[in-house]
């Protein structure tokens, strides 16, 4: 087991599989304890084994994200359980792709409730607890503890999607919110960055069933791929890491050239 996250408690919300899985597990796997929160209640728990099998720890959060009850209920589990909280990865998501014509309202609410609230609702219940223990520190006269949040966001956020207002919509408000959140926290010590990724998950498996489809999709990457979610953690663990204790602000594109 590396060292990079030795000692830090990380909540992971969407971790149930693809992305937050393999992010979780990576956490883990450099000596972070992990809050693996789903609201598939049985992946979260064999993503907690997961962990627990590298020698790392970890609990299972089950709330569903996206009302400032669940955030506040997800970020105090770690707070329970590991006395605290370091990192926070806001990863929870859904699709509900239509074209503008057809997309009905409660579509375009669900989607922007997940991610976009959902996100705004974790950060604000993890700084929340991170504000008083900031000024204790100060007054003590300690360095500055780094505290890490790391969004996600999208291509679909940055250069749009055909299909996904909704979608696209609450992953470009989350740039908003980074970069907001970076300006408010940094005297705080608190790093807000956030991570735009392009893997082959769930999620985005179906967009290439079709080999005809696929090939026209995979031609918008430089790369001519989707990534593994496994190639996509490293970007995560960096930002959680005290090697990014100078970086805040920043969305960082893991797409395989997809946005350039």
């Amino acid at each position: 087991m590396s060292e990079r996250l030795m000692g830090k408690s990380c909540v992971v919300t969407g971790a149930g599989a693809g992305i937050g899985r393999s992010v979780a597990l990576a956490f883990a796997a450099e000596g972070a304890r992990v809050v693996v929160n789903d609201l598939d209640g049985s992946a979260a728990d064999a993503v907690v084994e997961e962990v627990s099998a590298l020698g790392a720890e970890a609990v299972a959060s089950y709330e569903a994200i996206g009302t400032v009850a669940a955030a506040e209920a997800v970020i105090n589990t770690g707070f329970e359980a590991f006395e605290g909280v370091d990192v926070v990865v806001n990863n929870a998501g859904i699709l509900r792709d239509r074209m503008l014509h057809n997309m009905s309202e409660d579509d375009f609410d669900r989607v922007i409730q997940v991610h976009l609230k959902g996100t705004w609702a974790c950060g604000r219940a993890a700084v929340q607890r991170w504000r008083p223990l900031a000024k204790q520190e100060a007054e003590r006269g300690e360095a500055p503890r780094h505290r890490k949040i790391i969004n996600v966001t999208s291509a679909s956020g940055l250069i749009g999607a055909v299909g996904q207002s909704n979608y696209a919509a609450a992953k470009m408000g989350i740039v908003g919110l980074t970069k907001t959140w970076a300006k408010e926290l940094g005297r705080l010590a608190i790093n807000v960055n956030a991570i735009a990724p392009a893997a082959l998950t769930a999620m985005t498996e179906p967009l290439v069933q079709d080999p005809e489809a696929a090939k026209q999709r995979y031609a918008r990457f430089a790369l001519g791929r989707y990534g593994s979610p496994e190639e996509i953690a490293p970007g995560f663990v960096y930002l959680a890491s005290k090697e990014s204790d100078y970086v805040t602000g920043q969305v960082l594109c893991i797409d395989g050239g997809l946005v350039i």
